[in-house]
């Protein structure tokens, strides 16, 4: 069976997750809709992720459900294609790097 555009965009960002040995889970609430589709859990900390079909857009719901997320100081990223999925994937590898190099030492 064919994906749908937005299964390959998800299909990727899962293989590039693992790839990169960050976890990435299916997100369900069932008493709440609009929550994003994957939580991502990497060195750099937990973000939630909504993936879109390439040019999709956000529903209404969706956006308050992201907006409500970050109010309460959750970081929520929307991918809708392989290079956006790439850009966030080097963004939490470059982060992880940067807390590394920022961790003091014990000596």
């Amino acid at each position: 069976m064919a994906r749908t555009p937005e299964g390959v965009v998800e299909d990727y960002l899962l293989t590039q997750c693992r790839a990169n040995g960050f976890l990435c889970l299916k997100f369900v609430s069932p008493a709440r809709r609009g929550v994003p589709d994957r939580i991502v859990v990497a060195p750099s900390g937990t973000v939630f992720v909504e993936v879109k079909r390439p040019g999709g857009q956000l529903r209404k719901l969706q956006q308050l459900t992201h907006a409500k997320l970050r109010r309460h100081g959750a970081e929520v990223h929307v991918v809708d294609d392989k290079p956006s999925v790439d850009v966030f994937v080097a963004n939490l590898l470059k982060t992880s790097s940067d807390q590394q190099r920022a961790a003091p030492t014990n000596t």
